[in-house]
């Protein structure tokens, strides 16, 4: 219920005349946090550690005293019998309502000692398991992490199968890949052509002076010919082969 402690916060942000969203950004305090500050609602799942640690924050945003707001603050520390005999937890009390201000600020306290802080985020774990919402959220993320992990494992196997097909089809398309090269005469001179592996015949007559005839094949070839001093074979690459004279033969791959 609202009262003179949570009117203070109210009367202080319109004498600064800032209004709770710009209060919000200030402090990175959740808006809904600062109205429930203002109205005196802390019947949420947020601990009261975290509470104060608000509280201090906005009563130090509107230039408040610190030291009586938190005197009078609604929500009580934990209550120490004897501060002296008690003293380390009176100091990790005091210790966690600071660590709540530099976290909402986005910093850490490195004064608090590192047990102390593995024993604040140990109770913060624990918290955060005892909450069955938070355990549906992270079972669902879980299922979907699954899903993307196997979904991912298919595409990886379907592209890698890609990959694999294209391999072999460029293995293909080279094996069928063709070449060529031109006969030339420069006087009468008869030529066979034939594969080198099949014997089948590509090419066979008698070639006049100056005639050009382009052979086009996919494997190695044979090329014989009479008067061979009358013959020149241009490849595509423009290398020039001259047979030996009179009657023979050459291979051309």
């Amino acid at each position: 219920m609202k009262g003179d402690f949570e009117n203070q916060f109210t009367e202080a942000r319109d004498q600064c005349k800032i209004t709770l969203e710009e209060a919000a950004d200030a402090t990175k305090i959740r808006m809904d946090y600062l109205v429930a500050i203002e109205n005196g609602e802390y019947n949420s799942s947020l601990p009261d550690i975290y509470w104060r640690g608000f509280i201090r924050i906005y009563a130090k945003f509107l230039h408040l005293n610190e030291d009586e707001i938190m005197r009078n603050c609604p929500i009580k520390a934990p209550e120490i019998i004897d501060r002296t005999s008690h003293k380390g937890l009176f100091t990790s009390v005091m210790n966690n309502e600071r660590e709540v201000e530099e976290e909402s600020h986005g910093g850490v306290n490195e004064s608090v000692p590192f047990s102390q802080r593995t024993k604040w985020l140990g109770n913060k774990i624990r918290s955060i398991v005892t909450n069955t919402k938070v355990l549906k959220i992270v079972g669902i993320s879980a299922i979907i992490l699954l899903l993307c992990i196997v979904f991912g494992s298919l595409l990886l196997h379907k592209n890698s199968s890609s990959k694999v097909l294209s391999k072999e089809a460029e293995q293909v398309l080279s094996s069928v890949h063709e070449s060529s090269f031109s006969l030339v005469a420069t006087n009468k001179v008869k030529v066979v052509v034939r594969n080198k592996n099949s014997g089948d015949k590509i090419f066979v007559g008698n070639m006049d002076p100056g005639e050009v005839k382009k052979i086009t094949h996919s494997e190695p070839v044979q090329v014989f010919y009479e008067n061979g001093e009358y013959l020149m074979i241009k490849q595509a690459d423009g290398e020039q082969l001259y047979p030996q004279p009179g009657r023979g033969g050459i291979e051309i791959k």
